[in-house]
């Protein structure tokens, strides 16, 4: 804490046992600016406010047991920034410099009283209130005109709107040197932290505490920002709990970014890359994380122009389960998917992306997607284990590939699902992965692996078999797969066919295969189909 000469008390500053406090709050946070800066402090007491603005060199800080909540009086906001569903700041920090966000007290963004919690999203940014967050298009789901049926149940589905709701909660737009640090942000009705052109940003120990059915309280989302660093904080949120973009409206790459200790629940994505993507981005770590109770573990939504590169997912437990409601997402642990967001996209590139010792338990498989136009090139998994299930609302949206947001393509099609399904990549390396399947597993569930479309594939390691047993599926099920070379696997105990292959060509190695639990190899007896074949077990 700064000495009392550049303490700023907002008790001080006007009737804060008012209904409403923003004025005493914003003449406080001016006269610490006016002063140089230093410390505006928040009692312990409740207080209601509109629209606060940061100034240079303040830090707010609210002491234990101090309650910050965003009134309901929607004229006690900035009229400016008015987001697409009549959204409006709630506090704002716009370049400005040294500023903080600190202490051991709450944020409360009511936002259980702004939205219509007893009713299911009609509507969702001007989408198609029959399915609302089908963006694009008619879908193709397994489950036909039975898919989004309101008749099965709503209960975990989103809510609907207001007319008015606050938010971004937080935004730091063209900011630098940012801290938040230790404060709770519970029940945000929108955007919780919004960190957007700004410079070398710190959140730490700061626990986002949301209701999972409040459409669009994205945890903390980054855009176009450099030098964030995110550590030790706890996310409960409807929406996606991390999530980075690019703009192609700003020169500035979303860039050098880390992650750390981080433990995240989401009914979208816990953490995520897009959908804005027409930007630089780069360099970006993930580690020692855990999601849990999740719609979607980890993703890349790349959907327009801009480069994604460098990227390492680490040391990372992940556990997600099928939702019955209109979410992108269907449980997938690993997801990762460059799909034009319309047909004039002039789609960009992913490339350098690594997702190493990952353990996750899953109502469905690990997705690799590149369209046609896409290039994701240089993927790997190494020491990824995923135990896949079936679940309770596996009949109502389970079956499917999950592409939105695009109009280029259908948004939700039909698809078996293997354990791993990697589709249009240049340079795929699956090492030391491992699938387990559970019992009582939808029909569904196919292959242990599938590559479709891979150039300069090495398959190192792969532990598993395909899902049902006696099924005419293989453990692994490649599709024309160029430069191939698979070693060191083993088929679990119950695989019938270990390989299937169909077009494609330049096998190289297939060597140090355990088989002895297949059925058969799916290899050519005489000519290998094509690989050097070399040190295999073959089956019993």
């Amino acid at each position: 804490m700064n000495s009392a000469e550049t303490t700023f008390d907002v008790t001080e500053y006007g009737d804060t046992d008012a209904a409403v406090a923003t004025t005493a709050f914003q003449a406080a946070i001016d006269a610490c600016g006016e002063a140089g800066g230093g410390t505006v402090l928040v009692p312990a007491g409740t207080y209601e406010t509109g629209t606060i603005r940061l100034r240079d060199h303040v830090t707010l800080h609210l002491e234990a047991g101090a309650t910050v909540a965003a009134t309901e009086d929607e004229s006690e906001y900035a009229a400016e920034r008015i987001g697409p569903d009549g959204e409006r700041v709630f506090l704002l920090a716009e370049a400005v410099e040294n500023v903080a966000l600190t202490g051991r007290g709450t944020f409360d963004g009511r936002g259980t009283a702004f939205m219509r919690m007893d009713t299911p999203i009609q509507g969702h940014s001007g989408e198609s209130s029959a399915h609302p967050l089908i963006t694009s298009g008619p879908h193709e789901a397994r489950q036909g005109e039975d898919y989004l049926d309101r008749e099965d149940g709503t209960d975990d589905w989103p809510v609907a709107k207001p007319d008015f709701r606050p938010g971004p909660m937080f935004e730091f737009d063209g900011c630098e040197n940012v801290l938040v640090e230790n404060v709770t942000m519970r029940d945000m009705p929108s955007w919780t932290i919004h960190v957007d052109r700004s410079t070398d940003v710190d959140v730490r120990g700061v626990d986002i505490l949301g209701d999972k059915r409040i459409p669009n309280n994205d945890g903390i989302a980054v855009t176009d920002s450099r030098n964030v660093h995110i550590s030790d904080c706890t996310l409960v949120t409807c929406d996606d709990s991390i999530c980075m973009n690019g703009t192609a409206e700003s020169d500035q790459p979303c860039e050098n970014v880390t992650v750390t200790n981080c433990t995240i629940e989401s009914n979208a994505c816990a953490i995520k890359f897009g959908s804005q993507t027409a930007g630089v981005m780069r360099n970006f770590t993930f580690e020692n994380c855990v999601v849990q109770d999740s719609n979607r573990g980890l993703g890349i939504q790349h959907r327009d122009g801009g480069t994604l590169e460098n990227v390492l997912f680490s040391n990372i437990v992940i556990e997600t389960r099928l939702l019955s409601g209109p979410w992108w997402g269907k449980a997938e642990p690993i997801y990762v998917t460059s799909v034009p967001r319309d047909e004039e996209t002039d789609l960009g590139t992913v490339r350098n992306v690594r997702f190493s010792n990952v353990l996750a338990t899953a109502e469905n498989g690990a997705l690799v997607y590149g369209s046609e136009e896409a290039t994701i090139e240089n993927l790997s998994f190494d020491d990824v284990r995923l135990e896949i299930r079936g679940g309770e609302k596996a009949p109502l949206t389970g079956g499917n590939f999950d592409l939105q947001p695009t109009a280029a393509e259908t948004p939700i099609v039909e698809h078996d699902i293997s354990g791993v399904h990697c589709e249009g990549v240049t340079d795929l390396d699956l090492e030391d992965v491992t699938v387990e399947w559970g019992e009582d597993l939808p029909e569904y569930f196919s292959h242990g692996i599938q590559c479709i479309d891979v150039t300069g594939l090495e398959i190192d390691g792969f532990d598993g078999r395909q899902a049902h047993l006696g099924s005419s599926d293989a453990a692994i099920a490649l599709r024309e797969t160029e430069t191939v070379s698979i070693r060191d696997c083993r088929a679990r105990p119950g695989t019938g066919r270990f390989l299937e292959l169909e077009g494609g060509g330049d096998r190289r190695l297939f060597a140090g295969n355990d088989l002895a639990d297949a059925d058969t190899p799916g290899l050519d007896a005489e000519s290998g189909s094509g690989f050097v074949v070399s040190g295999n077990v073959p089956p019993l």
